[in-house]
């Protein structure tokens, strides 16, 4: 038997009155200390000590709320949220919920699906955003829309997912507008239409959204001979690489040594790999590694190079020429080279990447 929803705004109300019964203790035990002054701890006798008013512990007392101002609206459930007080968001959010509100109903969609404060359940999640979404709430059709997408809690359905991603792309949600063009470029839930996922995904990397940069600049790059056109996909690759997208990282380094769509500048592309690898991926390591036993981009540092492939090696990027350069290595060389690997991780900060700058 599923417990009703109600019964966390009980609790809490129960919680309320408890405090409030404290509270009335409390003040009355201040007023009878207004007209009693006691002496210094130290001067009192141990029968004065035990009549002390004993108060509850700020442990066991629910996070203060916002003080309310009149003529302006808080969403305290939200709040509680954000500051990861999931419990007290859950049980704000509830009476809100069950009386139509249709972002209350999001929340506690998403506190079923993450399993925030309370047990993961996919299936409670799918029914709160469907009831968010009858009730207009367009961000709760992309959630939904996901689970459907990948039958989690819900049948599999991509053309029932496709018809919620499109409520989110009239509301520009850029994940709703990516998500689409994925189902029109791979026709599934919706016909087979490069030219409208084309669209789409430049909708939504304009939007701002990482995976539509990065897909668009392949397409861009890669595609037909149609599509291609190698400066506006470098360019949309370079977005994605100073938005952090570490696979555009890899690629625009690539682009940069080569002079692909950009000016060729080896520096710089070292400077994209080593961001790349020091985010732990293997590719950009092995690239780095070859940048600095060939010294084109940095100075040349066998060590440094070293340690780079055996980082690579280890994740399953095998080289047979660094095998080789690393063998001619004095055994000193290959020991500093060990230890600096193992030492990654601990010693070496991701490098900062600032995601306001422009693109070359």
């Amino acid at each position: 038997m599923i417990l009703p929803l109600r019964l966390i705004p009980v609790i809490a109300l129960s919680a309320c009155l408890w405090l409030a019964e404290n509270a009335e203790t409390a003040a009355q035990t201040n007023a009878a200390q207004k007209t009693q002054t006691l002496p210094p701890a130290e001067e009192r006798q141990p029968e004065e000590q035990k009549s002390l008013p004993v108060f509850p512990s700020p442990i066991d007392i629910a996070p203060p709320l916002p003080v309310s101002v009149e003529g302006e609206g808080r969403d305290f459930a939200y709040g509680a949220f954000q500051r990861g007080w999931y419990l007290t968001a859950f049980s704000l959010a509830t009476p809100l919920a069950e009386a139509g509100n249709a972002q209350s109903q999001t929340l506690i969609g998403v506190l079923y699906e993450a399993g925030y404060g309370i047990s993961q359940d996919k299936e409670k999640a799918a029914s709160w955003y469907e009831l968010a979404t009858n009730a207009g709430d367009r961000r709760a059709a992309v959630r939904l829309a996901l689970l459907y997408l990948a039958g989690d809690g819900v049948p599999q359905d991509k053309e029932k997912a496709a018809e919620l991603f499109e409520i989110g792309a009239q509301a520009n949600v850029p994940e709703a507008i990516y998500n689409l063009a994925v189902l029109y470029q791979s026709g599934e839930g919706r016909p087979f239409d490069p030219v409208r996922a084309l669209e789409l995904l430049k909708q939504a990397a304009e939007l701002g959204d990482t995976d539509a940069q990065y897909s668009l600049a392949l397409v861009l790059l890669e595609g037909t001979e149609e599509e291609r056109d190698e400066r506006l996909g470098a360019f949309w690759m370079g977005r994605a690489a100073r938005r952090g997208y570490v696979a555009a990282q890899v690629y625009y380094g690539i682009l940069r040594f080569q002079g692909r769509g950009v000016d060729p500048n080896e520096s710089e592309a070292a400077d994209w790999f080593e961001r790349a690898a020091r985010a732990g991926n293997p590719v950009a390591m092995n690239r780095l590694a070859r940048i600095y036993f060939a010294g084109r981009g940095r100075e040349v540092d066998l060590v440094e190079g070293a340690k780079w492939h055996l980082l690579a090696r280890s994740a399953g990027v095998s080289d047979l020429q660094l095998d080789g350069q690393i063998s001619s290595l004095s055994v000193d060389e290959r020991e500093k080279a060990r230890e600096k690997a193992l030492a990654f991780g601990q010693v070496i900060p991701a490098a900062p990447v600032d995601p306001a700058a422009e693109s070359p």
